[in-house]
């Protein structure tokens, strides 16, 4: 299991983790350094490369889709392991768990959503729009391997994709499980539509999103290692690969469109609590619930875990898991711990 978290040989330039690591210094220099061709080659790995492709969305928002999975080696029959990213995330995100399953011959697919990391923009991000393009790539990519079962894994806001997902297609997919990872509180209420100042201000942020730039560029990313995004995603601070692994998160953070959180943010589309419980609760329904939450995370607190867990209360298999001492990108903060749990509670 260990082998699927160690990092040393694995970045495309071929030099060291400890090489890469002390080359890019920390404090405001590191957002321009960061951005330079080296480093991506630097903050690529040969896993990643290996399975990475692209798929073409068709119909209402046609568009390059980049995706990481290992269908082409797979003969169908078994189960799809479907991986979701939250706001601003990348497939990258769930890098050791993707190796992980590869080594025990598991099916999995990841991607980037519209709009993040290396995939295309759409002109808007209706919620349930993103979940139908879901289901439209999981037909597209495994075309005629007929996966008897589908786990659906989402991280942060992936969280709300998968559980509309599974709303949306429970009846079309036998859906194995469902697993939330740091999921956001239950109802974001900032986000309703009759919240119209924050509307308003979500609409000028989505048209002239440079404004936001500046902000992130100027007062927070110029911190460095200390920006937001790295301090709020990671608690643990130990060894060389952790601090790769913090330097290959601000890589992709520094490349975030603001204009796709903002259009996410106007797209959101709140979850019926009650109908999941129902659904999940009926005798016929075989999915069993999986929340998994970071003691130290500040971004989706442990208390929005419980409170997801205590609105399904007649969900007859489900079961949350904290882990200590970790913040909220769980499977880059504390991979070794999220891998074994991964195989205990979901690959038994």
């Amino acid at each position: 299991m260990m082998d699927s978290c160690i990092l040393e040989g694995q970045p495309l330039s071929k030099r060291s983790l400890r090489a890469i690591v002390e080359s890019y210094k920390d404090g405001p220099q590191l957002m321009e350094s960061i951005r330079q061709a080296q480093a991506d080659q630097d903050f690529s790995t040969v896993f990643i490369k290996e399975h990475e492709g692209y798929a073409q969305l068709h119909g209402t928002h046609t568009s390059s889709i980049r995706t990481c999975h290992n269908l082409r080696q797979s003969k169908g029959g078994g189960e799809l392991f479907l991986f979701i990213h939250g706001l601003g995330g990348t497939l990258e995100q769930f890098e050791p768990v993707l190796r992980e399953l590869d080594q025990r011959n598991k099916s999995f697919l990841a991607f980037d959503l519209p709009g993040f990391g290396k995939s295309d923009e759409w002109d808007q991000y209706p919620m349930l729009d993103v979940v139908k393009s879901i289901d439209w790539l999981i037909h597209q990519l495994t075309n005629n391997l007929k996966f008897e079962k589908l786990n659906l894994i989402g991280h942060s806001m992936g969280c709300y994709l998968a559980v509309h997902f599974y709303l949306l297609f429970h009846e079309s997919w036998c859906i194995s499980r469902l697993v939330l990872l740091a999921p956001p509180k239950p109802n974001v209420d900032q986000l309703s539509k009759s919240k119209y100042l924050i509307q308003f201000g979500l609409q000028t942020g989505f048209r002239f999103p440079w404004m936001f730039d500046i902000y992130r560029t100027r007062f927070d990313q110029s911190k460095g290692l200390s920006s937001s995004g790295i301090k709020q995603f990671f608690y643990r601070d130990g060894d060389i690969t952790d601090k790769y692994r913090k330097l290959w998160q601000f890589h992709n953070n520094v490349q975030i469109k603001s204009r796709s959180i903002f259009g996410y943010f106007l797209g959101w589309e709140e979850i019926d609590w009650n109908v999941l419980n129902r659904v999940l609760s009926h005798q016929e329904s075989k999915t069993k619930l999986l929340i998994l939450c970071g003691e130290k995370d500040t971004i989706t607190p442990e208390k929005y875990s419980r409170e997801i867990y205590d609105l399904l209360s007649d969900v007859p298999s489900k079961e949350i898991i904290t882990i200590p001492n970790c913040g909220h990108n769980l499977c880059f903060d504390l991979p070794e711990v999220v891998n074994q749990i991964f195989c205990d509670s979901i690959l038994q």
